[in-house]
């Protein structure tokens, strides 16, 4: 299984590693649906659909490296429509550390993508992707 890098000590996570696993999280959606992701916001849609098919009653089946490329899927959209830039997250205290990483919008905002892939998982439909989004771009 694939280990996704996590900042330790000083080192940080190449900015880089958000659109590398988005990438293979799109071409996994492909596989699945059939679908070409675009990295538009409609392509959000396919991603709140992934997470509804993997879920059970005894709460989601995927592993970490799903709901972290679907994260940077989430951030990749927020970079190539929105204008964000992907940067090695500021640690903060209390602060899960979601692999490091976050996406920096026009507006100075940073927001966690991996996080809001993991509150969907955890919370279901109630955290919507979509509507993190919608949250990150409101000034």
């Amino acid at each position: 299984m694939f280990r996704f890098p996590r900042a330790t000590g000083r080192r940080r996570t190449d900015p880089a590693v958000g659109s590398l696993l988005a990438g293979a999280m799109a071409g996994g959606i492909r596989d699945i649906y059939g679908h070409t992701v675009t990295y538009v916001p409609e392509d959000l849609v396919y991603v709140e659909r992934l997470f509804t098919d993997l879920r059970t009653d005894d709460g989601f089946v995927g592993d970490e490296f799903t709901l972290q490329s679907l994260g940077c899927l989430i951030g990749e959209i927020l970079v190539r429509t929105d204008g964000g830039h992907w940067s090695a997250a500021a640690r903060r205290r209390g602060a899960p550390d979601d692999a490091g990483l976050e996406v920096v919008l026009p507006n100075g905002r940073a927001v966690n993508p991996i996080r809001a892939a993991y509150d969907r998982a955890d919370r279901g439909a109630d955290s919507s992707v979509i509507r993190f989004r919608q949250v990150a771009l409101a000034s």
